[in-house]
């Protein structure tokens, strides 16, 4: 879907929105599978508006990445982002606006 041809974005947030206890319990869901690393950089790949790009940097004290092929949806993450450390590209997982190696490897991968 082409989030940019579409008012989704708008009202993404509000429709998806489960409370900041359900953000909690995904970030220590994700904690538990990283027990002892240490984690510096993330990639938010698919971060559509940036709801858990920022649970991301405080959790885990690391700069993040979030990409997203929807300008509209990045517009209303860059609007509320608040952390230094989180920032936003436009961009697509088959090609990835980033340097090779820029973000640490990890096997985890999270579907929403």
């Amino acid at each position: 879907m082409d989030y940019d041809l579409t008012d989704i974005p708008a009202a993404y947030d509000r429709g998806r929105d489960h409370g900041p206890e359900v953000r909690d319990l995904w970030m220590q869901a994700i904690g538990s599978h990283l027990e002892g690393q240490t984690i510096t950089s993330i990639l938010d790949l698919g971060c559509g508006t940036g709801r858990f790009s920022e649970g991301l940097a405080a959790r885990f004290d690391a700069l993040v990445t979030g990409i997203d092929p929807s300008a509209k949806m990045l517009g209303r993450a860059r609007a509320k982002r608040r952390d230094g450390r989180v920032h936003y590209l436009r961009g697509r997982a088959e090609a990835i606006p980033l340097p090779s190696q820029s973000v640490e490897p990890i096997d985890l991968f999270v579907f929403r």
